[in-house]
């Protein structure tokens, strides 16, 4: 929930409306005329019409609302083009009714708040009462058009003198940050999301607690302890079996983001954000422990506890099986394009997969590259299996060259594509080259 926040601060000064400046301009008017013609009846008019709006805009700076305002979001994160409801509770802090007013909270066009509204007369606040009279709950849909964290709020209250002769805006409550993460695609699964190693496949066992032992049953072979008898296997095979803890896989991933670029697309960059999630998100649901490098400044967190070593002491985000999908998307939400580049990214990347000890898929999402990185990102091929690219067109074709030489997958994408599209492509270029081997 949002900090509760007593005292209002006017948006924007009271002023006059329309209807004020009209009776201010009479009121000038009929001063000059009481002047000229020496009335005394036409220069109190003129005084009255002159200090009526004033009167007005000093009415609405002494009675304006004092409310404390809370704010949530169901959900709390959501995707690109998905809906959540903005739920705002204002209290009414003083002890008379609150005046007539609309509301609206501010927002970033990325959000889509609606217009002002009526904003129901509150009664005066009452002392240990929870949603009383002095309370009201307001809700809005909203949908979520940009990815990133925006905020929302204050609420604003605008309200006008019961004549209407001035208008004053006031923000209530502090904001609170509202979560849009990249829109998710469902993958197909295929031989691009399975590991390898020296030609045997690894096995994904899921399992509820991590690195547990699986328990099998084999056939009895002397000098194995009686307490490790399975009866049940026993019975059923009518031949003695005892149980074998078995090691299950901890399969890998690794993805290289290029979240370096100085003179990349925006539209570019959010479709390498979407395939980015996509594809973290199909391996997370596939059994994989996905670690994620940056070729820019790092970003993401990944789980904590949970990162690998890389260079220099460096921890590579890193994401495990459960909730990590929520917590990859919620570090995507905000990560930007950076200027600034790193010159250890595939060195990270190297001696992450030096660690693993075998083969593990990799997938490189780029937007360019220098030819020094490609060249080193190149040599790590023969620890990669598969090794893909996915490559953005706007890149010079020298970034896809390299690397198809060094024998990775290289499929390209442009600003828009759908990643489903894009993996089914990089599908059947696996498949193709299969064949062709």
């Amino acid at each position: 929930m949002a900090r509760r926040q007593r005292s209002s601060s006017p948006l924007r000064k009271p002023r006059p409306t329309s209807r004020g400046w009209a009776l201010f301009g009479v009121g000038v008017v009929a001063l000059i005329a009481s002047a000229t013609l020496g009335r005394t009846d036409v220069l109190f008019v003129g005084l009255f019409l002159t200090v009526l709006p004033l009167a007005a805009m000093i009415s609405v700076t002494v009675d304006r609302p004092r409310l404390t305002v809370t704010r949530s979001f169901h959900p709390d994160i959501v995707g690109v083009g998905e809906t959540a409801t903005v739920v705002t509770t204002a209290r009414n802090e003083s002890a008379r009714p609150s005046p007539a007013a609309l509301w609206r909270e501010f927002a970033p066009p990325a959000v889509g708040v609606q217009e002002a509204a009526p904003f129901p007369r509150l009664g005066g606040h009452q002392a240990n009462v929870t949603h009383g009279r002095d309370t009201v709950v307001l809700r809005q849909d909203v949908r979520a058009r940009h990815r990133g964290s925006h905020a929302v709020g204050p609420l604003i209250v605008s309200r006008t003198d019961p004549f209407g002769l001035a208008y004053a805006e006031y923000a209530l409550g502090q904001p609170r940050q509202f979560v849009v993460t990249p829109r998710v695609t469902a993958l197909p699964g295929g031989d691009l999301d399975v590991a390898r190693s020296e030609g045997t496949e690894h096995e994904l066992l899921r399992h509820s607690i991590p690195s547990a032992d699986e328990l099998i049953a084999r056939e009895y072979r002397p000098g194995d302890p009686l307490r490790r008898v399975h009866w049940r296997a026993t019975a059923r095979h009518d031949k003695l079996m005892v149980r074998q803890e078995e090691r299950r896989s901890n399969p890998e991933a690794w993805m290289l983001f290029d979240s370096h670029t100085g003179a990349g697309d925006d539209a570019e960059f959010e479709t390498l954000v979407e395939l980015v999630a996509s594809v973290g998100v199909h391996l997370l649901d596939a059994g994989f422990v996905v670690s994620v490098v940056e070729t820019g400044p790092r970003q993401l967190s990944g789980r904590s506890g949970a990162g690998r070593t890389g260079t220099l002491g460096s921890a590579t985000p890193t994401y495990d099986v459960g909730s990590a999908d929520r917590l990859l998307l919620a570090d995507l939400a905000a990560v930007e394009q950076s200027a600034e580049g790193r010159d250890d990214a595939v060195a990270e990347l190297a001696a992450g997969l030096r660690r693993s000890g075998r083969a593990v898929p990799v997938f490189a999402m780029l937007l360019g590259g220098s030819l020094e990185e490609l060249g080193a990102l190149a040599a790590v091929r023969s620890m990669c299996d598969p090794a893909v690219a996915f490559i953005a067109a706007s890149s010079p074709p020298a970034v896809g060259d390299v690397l198809a030489d060094a024998g990775w997958l290289c499929v390209p994408f442009r600003a828009g594509d759908d990643p489903a599209d894009v993996w089914q492509q990089a599908l059947a270029r696996q498949r193709a080259g299969a064949q062709r081997g």
